[in-house]
């Protein structure tokens, strides 16, 4: 690991070298701006040295997943999935409630947020990807969000932070 830093600094000298010219132009011309420039100074100095460090190969983690975490996953996403294709439908204009309450009972939240937005249309596409959806469905869902889309109003070409799903008329706070 050392050989490598000090090939670093090897390839590197011009870095060094350009750093220590700056610490002696500061320290002719305004010796007092040096407490400023000094940690600037130190990180250029230790460039070569960073550059090692970070150009390390990450170590591989294990990371396959067991027959009952998988299972557990897929169940997940499922149950996420199932969400939106309940309650992402025409009578909310394609667009997901923020929420659901089912205690004390059954509660739809009928606003939504372009994050909620932009989650079901991930959630849509990773459907897709584990067979929960069929190309077409995706499509036509996407289809008919995107058209929800482009009627809600904005600022500056922005959205505002909350809709109703119903009218797509701006909720508080904008």
């Amino acid at each position: 690991d050392q050989g490598r830093v000090a090939t670093a600094y090897r390839v590197m000298w011009f870095a060094i070298a350009t750093a220590l010219a700056s610490v002696l132009l500061i320290l002719i011309a305004r010796p007092e701006a040096l407490i400023a420039a000094a940690p600037i100074l130190a990180a250029w100095i230790a460039s070569p040295a960073i550059a090692t460090w970070l150009s390390h190969s990450v170590r591989q983690v294990d990371t396959s997943l067991t027959a009952e975490d998988e299972t557990y996953l897929r169940g997940v996403a499922r149950s996420t999935w199932r969400f939106f294709e309940r309650f992402v439908t025409e009578e909310d204009n394609w667009l997901p409630p923020d929420n659901f309450q089912e205690d004390p009972s059954p509660v739809v939240a009928r606003r939504t947020s372009p994050t909620n937005i932009g989650l079901a249309l991930l959630a849509g596409v990773a459907a897709r990807d584990l067979g929960y959806v069929g190309l077409l469905e995706l499509v036509e869902r996407t289809e008919f969000t995107f058209d929800s889309v482009h009627e809600l109003e904005r600022l500056n070409g922005h959205f505002l932070n909350w809709y109703d799903t119903a009218t797509l008329e701006p909720l508080m706070p904008r």
